[in-house]
């Protein structure tokens, strides 16, 4: 079976955002079990987390990677760039012009190696899956971790699956059809993109995110019941129902010292000044985020672990914290759309607890049955979903 794959992610070197963690642990794998690859990755010149470890330092054995860097101002060399973006595509969008530089300035990459495979992961990467299978007739692998393109996000990112789109971004949809293979991380995002994008669902495979094996934590001694949510929780995602419902807990239960809400990462100043503004701002702490493999180490003194999302119609998305949970052996409190992957889990056992995103009722109720059971030492054990594994994810790459 053949292996030399080219990579195109430009989320994934530095490990500074949810994308790159993904594809850095895609890339681990797929690289020390016989995949020869070649990674092109973007400078992201901002940072959701900070980062500072090596390739070597997250055992990533790349054959080759470029890094490639493009000006985001607008000026003439950026505006032009996108006109020539359109001329060649057919389509322009903000960013695009990172996959003309990486095609016309590094030639190297597609001119001196055989690929078998081209796998894309996020935008604008997909030009560059198009143009080579094009121009050069390799295979396509198209990545879609969440809803492309950006318009076609579920209230409240975006304007819903039936958006209309401008007329120079509308045969972007054309240029995702052009993919040999589509992989998507679960069920319910395939089919949402399926109502928009012509193509079957025998060419589209389920791979979800890879999660770590599962950690044995020591069993800790009953004192504070310590939740945590690790990650972003800015708009549209809304932390003030959990907030509130915590607030609501503490008022009702009168002792508040047996219990702490932390919140590690990125949070919006409104979330501030509503922790600032309470009497029990003290048992809500706000942390700035840290590196990814700090962070997972961190899990490890928390016995409960949150999700928040955004209050969609249905949740189509995979969050990456969900097998990072898993990973650490922390039971999962998720706080969701009612209808969506993270209810499926939970109706699974793989989340243990679950409420739903608009229901500050049963949020409270929710957190009242985890205080119940922590304090009568019953509190529900984390489950591994073997889906995540990496052995498994291992074998659907193999068999693609």
């Amino acid at each position: 079976m053949s292996k030399k794959i080219l990579f195109i992610a430009p989320s994934s070197y530095p490990v500074n955002s949810p994308e790159a963690i993904v594809n850095i642990k895609l890339l681990e794998l797929l690289s020390n079990n016989g995949y020869e690859i070649d990674l092109i990755s973007k400078k992201i010149k901002w940072d959701n987390y900070p980062s500072s470890q090596t390739l070597d330092s997250l055992n990533v054995k790349i054959k080759r990677n470029i890094i490639v860097e493009v000006d985001n101002k607008l000026n003439i060399k950026t505006l032009f760039q996108h006109l020539l973006v359109y001329l060649i595509w057919g389509t322009v969008f903000k960013g695009a012009h990172w996959a003309y530089e990486v095609i016309f300035n590094n030639k190297s990459f597609f001119k001196d190696v055989k690929y078998d495979f081209v796998i894309t992961k996020d935008s604008p990467s997909l030009l560059i899956g198009y143009y080579l299978k094009k121009k050069y007739g390799l295979k396509w692998i198209s990545t879609w971790n969440d809803p492309y393109p950006s318009i076609k996000y579920p209230l409240p990112y975006g304007h819903g699956v039936n958006a209309m789109m401008p007329f120079y971004y509308k045969k972007i949809i054309k240029v995702m059809e052009f993919a040999d293979k589509h992989i998507f991380p679960n069920e319910r995002l395939r089919d949402y993109m399926l109502n928009y994008i012509n193509t079957s669902k025998e060419k589209s495979i389920i791979i979800p995110h890879l999660a770590y094996e599962q950690s044995l934590n020591e069993q800790k001694d009953i004192g504070t019941l310590k939740l945590v949510h690790a990650g972003n929780v800015r708009s549209p995602r809304n932390p003030k129902p959990i907030v509130e419902a915590f607030f609501r807990f503490l008022l009702e239960k009168g002792t508040v010292n047996d219990i702490t809400l932390d919140f590690i990462g990125i949070f919006d100043n409104d979330l501030i000044k509503l922790v600032e503004n309470s009497k029990y701002s003290r048992n809500i702490n706000l942390l700035p985020p840290v590196e990814y493999k700090e962070s997972l180490d961190l899990l490890k003194g928390y016995d409960v672990a949150l999700i928040i999302e955004a209050p969609c119609e249905e949740g189509i998305f995979l969050p990456t914290k969900v097998g990072d949970y898993m990973s650490n052996n922390i039971p999962i409190f998720s706080i969701s759309p009612q209808i969506g992957v993270l209810n499926d889990l939970y109706k699974q056992n793989y989340v243990q607890y679950f409420a739903d995103i608009n229901d500050i009722d049963g949020i409270f109720e929710e957190l009242k049955k985890i205080h119940a059971d922590y304090s009568n030492c019953k509190l529900k054990s984390s489950s591994f979903n073997e889906a995540y594994d990496k052995m498994n994810i291992l074998d659907l790459y193999n068999k693609l």
